[in-house]
């Protein structure tokens, strides 16, 4: 699968995680895995991991899921 930038054209690169930090100092707490789910949280396995896509040129991010297929289940 191939996305292009839409700022730029360029080609992104795919498959990249978002992580944020929050706290002060040297207490953070870490965040790592956002999920997309159809009808509310539900059993775990029913979830899409939310995937984020980073364009090398002009550093535009953008979230997406691999599979919205599942969605339609």
């Amino acid at each position: 699968m191939e996305r292009k930038c839409f700022r730029c054209g360029e080609n992104m690169i795919l498959d990249c995680d978002l992580k944020i930090y929050e706290g002060s100092g040297s207490l953070f707490t870490h965040k790592q895995d956002y999920y997309v789910y159809k009808n509310g949280v539900t059993n775990w396995g029913d979830e899409l991991l939310v995937r984020i896509a980073v364009c090398p040129k002009c550093g535009y991010l953008e979230p997406y899921i691999k599979n919205p297929n599942h969605l339609l289940k």
